[in-house]
């Protein structure tokens, strides 16, 4: 639906890629490691190919190994490409598991939260109700 609705926008200037889900709800942790590691290599071919400039994460299932894809080709300089990952508005008192691991991770630029507290709670992330000020 979330398709759909971005190339109701502009689907000329859109690109969309799929690659498997790292994590299916309810999946256990321990198989998840396979089907992680199974979902990053999509995620480097089709970072790699697109090289963006932008990527805007949200939720479990991919953004882990496109996040990870991404800051590796960062690093190495391939590309120039700037991470936020969008926590949330159900998240009020800890980030997500995914948004922890990114926050503690250093892989990426930011995490926007959108509540006050989680600000608080974890410094480094950006309030979404500071943006209208910038």
């Amino acid at each position: 639906m979330s398709e759909d609705k971005a190339r109701s926008l502009d689907g000329e200037l859109l690109n969309f890629e799929r690659i498997p889900r790292s994590r299916e709800v309810g999946q256990s942790y321990i198989s998840s490691i396979f089907s992680t590691i199974y979902a990053t290599y999509f995620a480097f071919e089709v970072v790699y190919r697109n090289r963006p400039d932008l990527v805007v994460l949200n939720g479990p299932g991919t953004c882990i190994p496109i996040a990870f894809a991404a800051a590796f080709f960062d690093l190495i300089r391939v590309s120039d490409t700037t991470i936020i990952y969008e926590e949330s508005i159900c998240r009020v008192n800890k980030l997500s598991m995914s948004a922890a691991i990114l926050y503690y991770s250093g892989l990426i630029d930011d995490v926007l939260v959108q509540w006050p507290g989680l600000k608080a709670k974890y410094p480094r992330c950006t309030f979404i109700g500071d943006l209208k000020d910038e």
